[in-house]
């Protein structure tokens, strides 16, 4: 190839013209065939060392210890003291937002932190309790526990009138178990088969309109508790709308102060997260633990004013010391729980793995999602035995880890030791701590989810279908309920991507005067046709869905071979009968010389662009085939172009070969604009850009 350039800043490119044969022939690397009986041998043959080194990837601690700089242990204390903090009012409030009690909250924080030291790969992630699983675990344990008291445990009626509300909270208890027993099964599941890539079909757009939802959800699971109303639990379709009007119905037995109390822990934690820890996170060496200094002023004061006994304020109460006895989950329920389960293992991953890769990018370096996979699945799966329920990442325990800077994984036994504490020793240190508190800390940590609402004019004017996405995922787990919002949110997105490929459209391409290049003829002008030549690009693979399409676009961009071939054989009839010796107005000489089209031009050659036909089928195959002999009936040859490699692997394999010549297939567009133009003369061929 020769390459010259001109002080008018034009360029000049020579180089031999390639068909795919001659490309193939020149630059393919030569690799010995390996056939699957041969691959299969040799995925399956291990040596010790192998095994040994396979098995200690899922435990990526040992790497961490190996490595480790005891300069950075000074860090990652602070960091991870920094996020127990947090984890403690979190654990609390997620455990009563899970429907459960404040101290199930603390097992379901305390015991996946310290697996996800053992088995993760992100020192950012704070493995435990988050505000959407929680909201979602409340709606399956509801619901169960609801079934329970409609039938009885074995059926019979009158049990009910003998069930306390402690074997209700046990029931739950054992619920929630089972879920975290089978959403940790599935997740580990999919990590040893590595299915990483399966977070792909989890559109931006619908996690965005899902995660939005669930705040809605999570923060109307909070009125009630602000106001210390007794709202009935509401499960199925429109759950939402019924919870509102019964809090409307019931709105006139508001305990004032717990109203009160709400009012000024929103507006205290609001003034502290927007005035000080965001308005000055570049001078603070950690933002300000807002969230604990509100739990430990609240309890002081509710204990020493005594706000239960002279005002009615709602309080967490006891808080059992020690750590749980482990016992088997309520295994009974897995069938009625098992899709539930799928949909919060998926969440769960999605979640974490999402804010995993962004802290990846941040700070520079690499996690492994399969490997992300199993740790997710070892933390649910081995802490369901210890009374707790699903757990996964939360954004703001995450960014204190970012801004603090935290090193490595081991940060979380810090966090784990303080939470270790509280449950032993400082757990009733807590007993006066007032709902109402919790409630305010969990609708302000909605903020930033309910915020994502301001970004739908972006989101409009970027892209229509994501906007759809967005709004319908939202509109539906909103006013329906967060499962089936799942449902209809990926649903829609799978069928958005059935449309763009439905409406995918196919256009002309020509070249401007003077210049070597190849330009989409709809929106430029002074675009010319190659003379004796049509090209053809389609922006869509090519598969059943499209086929007809992709054929009946390039019949209207360029002609339709069968109708101008009955047209033509009417008029040369006609031509034979009036003057026999004559030739035709295009100086042809049988109807089976070449195609005219545009007033007069004469096309003898087709070309069709495949770079964007990274994918075809049977269908499209076939759809080829039918071009190709059509065409062929009215002496126009179809040239391929630019085709990917799957897409020509797919060719090879088919009888596709057997009717068209594999020289009619070019490295690009110049290649095929060149052979076509040239393809009567004997002299060598150069291609000239």
């Amino acid at each position: 190839m020769e390459m010259s350039t001109s002080g008018s800043g034009n360029v000049q490119i020579k180089r031999r013209l390639y068909n795919q044969r001659d490309l193939d022939r020149v630059y393919r690397k030569d690799e010995p065939e390996i056939g699957i009986k041969d691959k299969i041998k040799g995925s399956c043959s291990c040596s010790p060392k192998s095994i040994c080194h396979h098995f200690l990837n899922y435990f990526p601690i040992i790497g961490v210890l190996r490595h480790y700089k005891l300069t950075k242990i000074l860090v990652d204390v602070l960091a991870g003291l920094s996020a127990g903090f947090m984890h403690l009012p979190q654990g609390l409030g997620f455990g009563l937002l899970a429907s459960l009690q404040p101290v199930y909250g603390l097992y379901s924080t305390f015991y996946p932190i310290l697996l996800y030291v053992i088995f993760g790969t992100s020192p950012h992630v704070s493995f435990g309790t988050n505000a959407v699983l929680a909201v979602l675990t409340a709606s399956i344990v509801e619901r169960e526990a609801g079934a329970l008291a409609a039938t009885g445990a074995t059926g019979n009626s009158s049990i009910v009138n003998i069930l306390t509300e402690q074997d209700i909270l046990e029931y739950k208890v054992g619920v929630a178990m089972a879920v975290t027993f089978l959403a940790g099964i599935i997740l580990l599941a999919m990590g040893l088969m590595r299915l990483g890539f399966l977070t792909s079909y989890l559109s931006v757009s619908f996690i965005g309109g899902f995660t939005t939802a669930s705040a809605i959800h999570i923060a109307t699971s909070q009125v009630s508790k602000m106001l210390n109303i007794k709202v009935l639990p509401h499960a199925g379709a429109g759950k939402l709308v019924k919870t509102y009007i019964e809090i409307f119905t019931n709105i006139t037995q508001t305990n004032i102060a717990d109203l009160v109390i709400s009012v000024i822990c929103v507006i205290i934690l609001l003034l502290v997260k927007i005035c000080i820890n965001q308005r000055f996170k570049a001078k603070l060496k950690f933002p300000v633990p807002i969230d604990l200094l509100i739990v430990i002023v609240g309890t002081i004061i509710s204990h020493f004013a005594d706000l239960n006994g002279r005002f009615g304020v709602a309080v967490v109460g006891s808080i059992p010391t020690g750590m749980p006895v482990p016992r088997l989950p309520n295994f009974d329920v897995l069938p009625r729980v098992g899709m539930d389960s799928f949909v919060i293992a998926i969440l769960a991953f999605a979640l974490t793995i999402a804010m995993a890769k962004l802290m990846a990018r941040l700070n520079e370096y690499e996690v492994d999602d399969n490997q992300e996979l199993v740790a997710y699945g070892m933390c649910n799966f081995v802490s369901s035995f210890f009374l707790c329920f699903p757990s996964c990442v939360a954004p703001p325990r995450t960014m204190i880890l970012h801004t603090l800077g935290t090193k490595s994984t081991l940060n979380g036994i810090t966090s784990a030791v303080f939470i270790l504490i509280v449950l032993l020793a400082a757990g009733p240190l807590f007993v006066s701590l007032p709902v109402a508190v919790l409630a305010a800390m969990i609708v302000v940590a909605m903020k930033e989810l309910l915020l994502q609402v301001t970004h739908l004019p972006e989101i409009w004017r970027v892209s229509k279908p994501d906007f759809v996405i967005w709004l319908m995922t939202l509109l539906v787990s909103v006013f329906v309920d967060l499962d089936i919002g799942i449902v209809v949110g990926i649903g829609i997105s799978i069928l958005t991507v059935i449309i763009q490929n439905q409406l995918s459209s196919g256009y002309l391409v020509g070249s401007p005067a003077g210049e070597r290049m190849y330009l989409d003829k709809r929106f430029r002008n002074t675009i010319n046709d190659v003379p004796g030549v049509k090209i053809f690009a389609f922006d869509a693979q090519l598969f059943f869905a499209n086929a007809e399409r992709f054929k009946k676009q390039l019949y209207e961009n360029v002609f339709h071979p069968a109708t101008h071939r009955a047209e033509k054989e009417m008029f040369v009839d006609s031509v034979t009968i009036s003057e026999p010796d004559s030739k035709n107005a295009n100086g042809l000489e049988s109807p089976n010389e070449a195609a005219p089209v545009d007033q007069g031009q004469i096309i003898h050659f087709l070309i069709i662009d495949c770079s964007r036909i990274s994918y075809i089928d049977i269908a499209g195959i076939n759809i080829l085939k039918q071009i190709v002999v059509e065409f062929g009936h009215v002496s126009v040859d179809i040239l391929l172009a630019r085709v990917p490699k799957y897409t020509l692997e797919t060719l090879e394999r088919s009888d596709f070969f057997v009717n068209y010549k594999r020289d009619f297939i070019f490295y690009d567009i110049v290649d095929a604009v060149e052979f076509a133009t040239h393809s009567h003369s004997h002299d060598p061929i150069h291609v000239h850009l």
